[in-house]
């Protein structure tokens, strides 16, 4: 692959740009739109760090299962496995009124609780793989 650290760097980039809008969606009361970017978030540091190694970045968009492609690097990243399977919920149900069963709306069904606890999840996540593609800073 061309330019790894470069593209990890993009990848990274664009997670804390995410966890800027989990933030702001949880202070806006916008908890399905944080806990959906809180995934997000999770999904682009680690696809960060496959980069990071070399690897193209997996089109998996299960967060569990890109903590076990890391993990396969640093064994270290499996004890994000249990969050990133809670994360993994948050990809298609914060969006879609048919994922949920009638008559929920996602916008009307998530609570600041899980939204909190989905930006805590995604920050650790996210400061982890800081500090392994970006030693210094």
């Amino acid at each position: 692959m061309k330019n790894p650290v470069g593209n990890a760097d993009r990848w990274l980039r664009q997670a804390e740009h995410d966890l800027r809008v989990v933030r702001l969606n949880l202070n806006a009361r916008n908890y399905a739109d944080a806990c959906f970017m809180a995934e997000q978030t999770a999904q682009k540091c680690f696809k960060a760090y496959l980069y990071y190694k070399g690897e193209r970045a997996p089109r998996i968009h299960a967060v569990h299962k890109l903590v076990e492609a890391c993990s396969r690097y640093e064994p270290a990243f499996l004890k994000f496995h249990e969050a990133g399977a809670l994360l993994d919920q948050y990809l298609l149900p914060t969006r879609y009124p048919d994922v949920l069963a009638e008559p929920a709306v996602p916008f009307e069904t998530y609570t600041r609780g899980q939204a909190a606890e989905a930006l805590r999840n995604a920050g650790r996540m996210l400061a982890f793989v800081r500090r392994k593609i970006r030693p210094r800073r």
